[in-house]
């Protein structure tokens, strides 16, 4: 068939084969949004749990220096017996343990996924040290203190983030 000056545009079979190259161009960039949002969440999640684990780095290494070890070693927020949110107005802080039942509470709120906040499934666990200057384990009392602090979370296998930090005597 011979076009004329008057018959412009497009025929029904170029329109499709024009739609269908559109669409299939369109699927693959679709497909692609579902693996971006998981890696998103992954991300914020990993955010979350290394700023828990920091936020209790920083406290610990506030604490003084000859409780660390009595306070904090082993520590396990699947270990400790709580009810969150911690009840402040009957028993203001800061109180015993009260670091420890905060930054559980912090780790776990309910709603995690829903309200931004918290960690699905987290829990966290804190290990103090007594190290040489070079890093190795000695006894305690030795003037150095390695602090490792981990934030556990997700599904099965677990994600973790641990952070790692020294704590000096200062005298």
């Amino acid at each position: 068939m011979k076009r004329g000056a008057a018959d412009q545009g497009f025929s029904l079979v170029e329109f499709l084969i024009a739609t269908s190259i559109v669409a299939f161009a369109a699927l693959g960039v679709a497909s692609m949004f579902p693996a971006a949002l998981r890696t998103v969440i992954r991300g914020g999640e990993t955010t979350k749990a290394t700023m828990l684990a920091q936020a209790m780095a920083d406290i610990i290494q506030s604490e003084p220096f000859d409780v660390l070890v009595a306070r904090y070693n082993n520590l396990n927020t699947q270990t400790l017996n709580i009810s969150c949110p911690l009840d402040e107005t009957s028993a203001p802080p800061p109180y015993e343990d009260y670091t420890k039942k905060k930054w559980a509470c912090d780790l776990r709120l309910t709603g995690a996924q829903d309200s931004g906040q918290g960690l699905p499934g987290a829990s966290g666990r804190v290990r103090v040290e007594c190290v040489d200057a070079g890093g190795a384990v000695v006894a305690c009392p030795a003037g150095l203190r390695r602090v490792t602090v981990s934030v556990f979370w997700g599904g099965s296998p677990p994600r973790s983030v641990s952070v790692v930090s020294n704590v000096a005597r200062i005298r």
